[in-house]
């Protein structure tokens, strides 16, 4: 296979093993492998459990052996989300990356730099042996985009150092100071499907820009399920519909952009596209400065079962009632979300299920979206389950670890750190909570549009970021 990136580099050697390695979420079990045969290769003490997640430890480069030990911390899963025209199986093909000015990118699907970039670097850190450093305890986690459940998973016993690194970030010179926990709720009920009859038509929203839904829920950007439903809920009050299918969105931490549905109903083509010409242009304004390219079509399609007309009712209030979007901003921190949710997920399986995940700088703001989100189970006769909590990572005043990483930064860049606290979930909480007086500083190199197909990342910023670390750890 042609390589793309230059493997005398050794973090971009890695990185390109591992977009040829399928390795979303649940499927780790391949990337798990090939790490314990590198800690085998190279000969380092290493231990892998029943999740996949595999620590793999490294002893101190002479002159170090006195220093602290540190944690350097990725997970290995990625996003698994491309653009509904392109053929791609995550869990067979390998990536198909391209470079355009600067920035890597994979053909029509997610890159997983986020986090493969942070897996890279280990794995050339571990194999540098002229790399000046402590004691190194490599972590690579699984299941972080669906639940942090690999970190979760780990045990304190397990961990042999009080400081960490941890490589899932994005900014080059900017560091993480605090992150948000949060949980996903899940609505559920039968999908009883009855026979029917009627025209079917199947309407489809594409075009939107997506996202993190912790990084970009600020942004105003469109969710494709949210709208979908309004499109619904607006042919409803005229005429008769009945759902038969409803599918949007693949992740619970991916803001989604496309939605389709399908309805069945005695109403003509040409009414149906009225009103759904009329919410293309309610939604052209509303989403004219964040996200201005959405798109709504229709077609006629076939379908014999729907949902009775009382339960596309009760389907239709709920998706319109559940909370979407930013909830509070800090009136401390500028630009920091406190508080949101994501209608993450609509399919209508065996079950019609709905994710919704809640994300909150205070438990207070999660339990509260929780209740909420129970109540309107409850009084659409839906049963509401809380599934993948994680805590939040509180802002510690104090750390000198923290300290040593601006100074190299200012050595090497001739400029401060800057300092940030995020709304999106990171493991750290997870080993904060494991260990209390665990430092922890964050660091990555500059990418965009992660968790959608058009994210990308920066090669020259990929390059200076690893070099950044080297110096940080050689200066611990």
């Amino acid at each position: 296979m042609e390589n793309i990136l230059d493997h005398k580099i050794t973090h971009q050697k890695y990185f390109e093993e591992i977009t040829r390695i399928p390795h979303g979420s649940y499927h780790e079990e391949a990337i798990s492998l090939y790490l314990v045969d590198f800690a085998k290769k190279h000969h380092f003490e290493y231990e892998r459990d029943e999740k996949n997640n595999v620590i793999i430890r490294k002893p101190a480069s002479k002159g170090y052996e006195d220093h602290k030990a540190v944690i350097l911390q990725a997970h290995t899963d990625m996003v698994c989300e491309k653009n509904r025209d392109v053929a791609f199986d995550f869990e067979k093909d390998a990536l198909k990356l391209k470079i355009e000015d600067g920035f890597l990118k994979a053909e029509g699907t997610t890159l997983g730099a986020d986090d493969g970039v942070g897996v890279a670097y280990m794995l050339a850190l571990l194999a540098d042996s002229n790399a000046k450093h402590p004691m190194l305890e490599c972590i690579f986690t699984v299941q972080e985009e669906v639940g942090l459940f690999g970190a979760l998973a780990l045990k304190k016993d397990q961990l042999h150092a009080t400081r960490m690194i941890n490589l899932d970030d994005g900014g080059e010179t900017t560091s993480c100071m605090s992150s948000a926990g949060g949980v996903n709720v899940v609505f559920s009920v039968h999908n009883d499907q009855i026979s029917c009859t009627g025209n079917a038509y199947q309407i489809d929203i594409k075009g939107l820009k997506g996202g993190h839904s912790g990084g970009e829920i600020d942004k105003e950007r469109g969710n494709a399920n949210r709208l979908l439903a309004r499109v619904l809920y607006e042919i409803n009050k005229s005429y008769n519909i009945q759902i038969h299918m409803m599918d949007g969105g693949d992740k619970d931490n991916a803001i989604p952009r496309e939605a389709s549905a399908i309805i069945v109903g005695d109403v003509c083509l040409n009414e149906i596209k009225t009103i759904v010409s009329s919410m293309e242009q309610v939604f052209a304004k509303e989403l004219e400065f964040s996200d201005n390219e959405v798109e709504l079509h229709v077609k006629e399609t076939i379908a014999t079962t729907a949902l009775s007309k009382e339960d596309t009712d009760r389907l239709l209030k709920l998706m319109i009632c559940i909370p979407d979007g930013l909830h509070h901003h800090s009136m401390n921190i500028e630009g920091l979300s406190t508080a949101s949710s994501n209608l993450a997920v609509i399919s209508m399986k065996e079950d019609i299920m709905i994710n919704v995940s809640v994300r909150g700088a205070l438990e207070s703001y999660i339990d509260d979206l929780v209740n909420v989100m129970d109540v309107l189970g409850e009084s659409f006769h839906y049963t509401t389950k809380h599934e993948a909590y994680y805590p939040a990572w509180s802002y510690d005043e104090k750390s000198e670890l923290r300290e040593v990483m601006k100074k190299v930064c200012k050595d090497i860049y001739q400029e401060e750190l800057s300092l940030i606290a995020v709304h999106g979930g990171l493991e750290c909480g997870v080993f904060k909570s494991l260990v209390p007086e665990m430092e922890i500083v964050t660091m990555g190199p500059i990418m965009h549009d992660i968790h959608t197909p058009q994210e990308r990342l920066d090669l020259a910023s990929f390059d200076r970021t690893f070099y950044f670390l080297k110096m940080f750890l050689e200066a611990l």
